[in-house]
């Protein structure tokens, strides 16, 4: 449509057309660690991250690794993520596919270091946040 009318189209699908039109997003189980000066300098993280991926293999774990902790300036990490190809349906991309997942895990995770810390969740993410360069 945007080639034949030479400029952007919007596409707004119905509820009904997303269910349609999409599959299951992936169900997933995380385990997230991080650790931390006194006064709330990140410096370190963990994640095992799996992914449901459904009866065939190539899910989105892959987007789900590289953004588990790409908002903070974590000078030591490790990511184990894993792909695991069940008995279920295909899951398929759905609004930022494996993001979404590994942001709650990670978020979770700060603001239980927050309140451990007895630091503001908005002063220590705004102290750990990743900086452009």
């Amino acid at each position: 449509l945007s080639r034949k009318a030479g400029r952007p189209v919007k596409l707004v699908m119905q509820r009904q057309d997303v269910f349609e039109g999409s599959g299951p997003t992936p169900g997933s189980y995380m385990r997230v660690k991080l650790g931390a000066t006194r006064d709330g300098k990140l410096v370190a993280g963990e994640a095992y991250i799996v992914f449901d991926a459904g009866a065939f293999p190539g899910g989105v774990i892959g987007p789900g690794c590289m953004c588990v902790f790409s908002c903070y300036d974590l000078p030591h990490a490790r990511v184990d993520g894993y792909n695991v190809v069940l008995n279920k349906p295909k899951t398929q991309a759905y609004r930022a596919p494996g993001s979404t997942h590994v942001a709650y895990a990670c978020e979770s995770v700060i603001d239980e270091l927050a309140q451990q810390l007895n630091i503001d969740p908005i002063e220590l993410r705004l102290m750990n946040a990743a900086k452009e360069g």
